[in-house]
C-alpha cells in the first residue's frame, strides 16, 4: 500500500456547512491532506473564519457565502470555486439543520425547510459539481448522513427522514456517476460534541448517555469525521462507491 493513495495534493475540495464544528474539522483534514478547500456556509463570517484557519495549513482556501437550498446561490459557489482553483475534485455535502420538536408540531413549511437544506441542497450541489468533475474524469462526492437513520430518534422526525433520504440519494447517484469516474459515498456520524448538542436540555446527562451507547468510551472529535472524508476523497477508496460509512464509536453497528 502506498501512502500517496491518501494524499489529496493538487486536488480541490468544496465543503458545505463549513462553519459548523464538523464542517471545520472536515476542512482542516482535507487541507492537512494537501487539498485546496472552498469553505461554503450561509454565515459569511463563519465561512471566513474557517477559510482563514484552513489556509494556515499551507493550502489554497476560499470563503464563500451560499444558501444550499437556493440553486442560483449553489451554482455561483461552484463557479467561483472553479474560477479560483481551476477545477473541482471533491464535494462534501455537509450542511444541515436539525430543529428539535414533537412530530405533531412540525408544520408543512418547517418540514419542507428541513428537506430543502438537508436533501435538496445535496442535489443542487451534486448537479453543479458534476460537469467540472466529469471534465477531469475524476470526482468524489461525500454526503453526510447521520447515525439517527439507523437508530430512529424522537423529536427529530424531519431531520431523521432527511438523513435516510441522503443514503438513498447516495446509492442512486453512485449508479448514475460511476461511468464518469465519480464515486459517491456517505458518512453517518454518531453524536459529536458540536453546536447541535446545545438543543438538549441536559448536556451532561446526554454526554453520559452517548458514552453508554458507544463501544469506544470517548466522545468523537470532528477530526474523526474529517479523516473518513479524506479516505473517501482519495485514491485509496477508488473501488468504493454507493456505501455508507458509520463513524460513531460502535453505536449502531449497521
Amino acid at each position: 500500500m502506498s501512502v500517496a493513495a491518501f494524499s489529496l495534493a493538487g486536488r480541490v475540495a468544496l465543503v458545505t456547512g463549513a462553519g459548523g464544528g464538523l464542517g471545520h474539522g472536515i476542512c482542516s483534514s482535507l487541507a492537512a491532506a494537501g487539498a485546496s478547500v472552498a469553505c461554503v456556509d450561509i454565515d459569511p463570517e463563519r465561512a471566513s473564519q474557517v477559510a482563514e484557519l484552513t489556509g494556515q495549513l499551507g493550502v489554497g482556501s476560499l470563503a464563500i457565502e451560499a444558501d444550499v437550498a437556493d440553486q442560483p446561490s449553489v451554482e455561483a459557489a461552484v463557479g467561483r470555486t472553479v474560477e479560483e482553483f481551476g477545477g473541482l475534485d471533491v464535494l462534501v455535502n455537509n450542511a444541515a439543520i436539525y430543529p428539535r420538536r414533537p412530530w405533531t408540531e412540525i408544520t408543512p413549511q418547517e418540514w419542507d425547510q428541513v428537506l430543502a437544506v438537508n436533501l435538496r441542497g445535496y442535489f443542487f450541489f451534486a448537479r453543479a459539481c458534476y460537469e467540472p468533475m466529469r471534465q477531469r474524469d475524476h470526482g468524489r462526492i461525500v454526503n453526510v448522513s447521520s447515525v439517527t437513520l439507523f437508530l430512529g430518534f424522537s423529536m427529530l422526525l424531519d431531520y431523521v427522514s432527511s438523513k435516510g433520504a441522503v443514503v438513498g440519494f447516495t446509492r442512486a447517484l453512485a449508479r448514475e456517476l460511476g461511468p464518469d469516474g465519480i464515486n459517491v459515498n456517505a458518512i453517518a456520524p454518531g453524536a459529536f460534541p458540536t453546536d447541535a448538542e446545545r438543543i438538549h436540555p441536559d448536556p451532561e446527562q446526554y454526554n453520559q448517555w452517548v458514552l453508554d451507547q458507544q463501544c469506544v468510551k470517548r466522545r468523537g472529535h470532528p477530526a474523526d469525521i474529517g479523516n473518513a472524508v479524506v479516505f473517501l476523497s482519495g485514491d485509496a477508496s477508488s473501488f468504493i462507491t454507493g456505501q455508507t460509512v458509520l463513524v460513531d464509536g460502535g453505536w449502531a453497528m449497521h
